[in-house]
């Protein structure tokens, strides 16, 4: 009897812990579906990337982004940020970007945009002066790097695509390009107030040139030399 009564009590605590891990694992489970629904469902945001393919679909609203201070105050560099947002029924998706620039002279209070259209996107904008990013020194001209054009065919303006080198004055004016169907921009770097180096990537081959700052021309280029040779 005293067995029997001992069977039955294993019995019973096996049973009950086999309840409690089912329970736990039905609560696992649970937990791991409501994380995978929870990731799948979430809103995706991405940097640097226009759609073109969902425009008709797409909300798409403008914001000014952070103020520049250029030129000790007296000019100010605003981006025009455009966010396209995407509503896929189970997640939705938002993409933003940097379309265009607010230049505003805070002397007279006369502004005026980069483009008069907002149809690129903006990669960079680099303040060119010399010395480093905190230098005090005034800004010399604003180095651009732009996707004109959906080059890979994608239906996507991204960094993916063929770029555009241009430059402008810190106020905005007397922009120019200078580099079109750039594959990459590895680098560049001031060597005198009138003299900008720059190396890149063009049509298979990396190449530097020397981009005089007074008219914004090319006044030398060279190819790289290949890896060991």
């Amino acid at each position: 009897m005293e067995d029997n009564k001992f069977f039955k009590l294993v019995w019973r605590f096996n049973g009950l812990l086999i309840s409690v891990t089912g329970i736990l694992a039905i609560g696992v489970l649970l937990f791991a579906m409501y994380q995978i629904f929870k990731d799948i469902t979430r809103e995706r945001n991405t940097q640097n990337i226009v759609n073109f393919e969902e425009s008709g679909k797409a909300k798409e609203s403008w914001r000014l982004g952070h103020v520049t201070s250029l030129t000790s105050h007296r000019t100010l560099m605003i981006p025009l940020n455009s966010d396209q947002s995407f509503n896929r029924g189970y997640f939705s998706k938002s993409s933003n970007s940097t379309r265009n620039y607010l230049f505003i002279n805070t002397e007279t209070n006369l502004n005026k945009w980069l483009f008069n259209h907002t149809n690129f996107l903006i990669e960079s904008a680099s303040q060119l002066r010399i010395g480093d990013y905190s230098s005090k020194e005034p800004v010399i001209a604003i180095l651009y790097s732009l996707v004109k054009l959906d080059s890979n065919s994608d239906n996507r303006l991204t960094p993916s695509d063929l770029t555009t080198v241009s430059i402008s004055k810190p106020n905005g004016s007397g922009y120019k390009e200078i580099l079109t169907d750039v594959e990459h921009v590895i680098g560049n770097t001031l060597l005198s107030e009138t003299e900008l180096f720059i190396i890149y990537q063009l049509n298979g081959k990396s190449l530097s040139s020397i981009i005089n700052l007074t008219n914004f021309e090319i006044v030398n280029t060279k190819e790289l030399p290949k890896v060991g040779l």
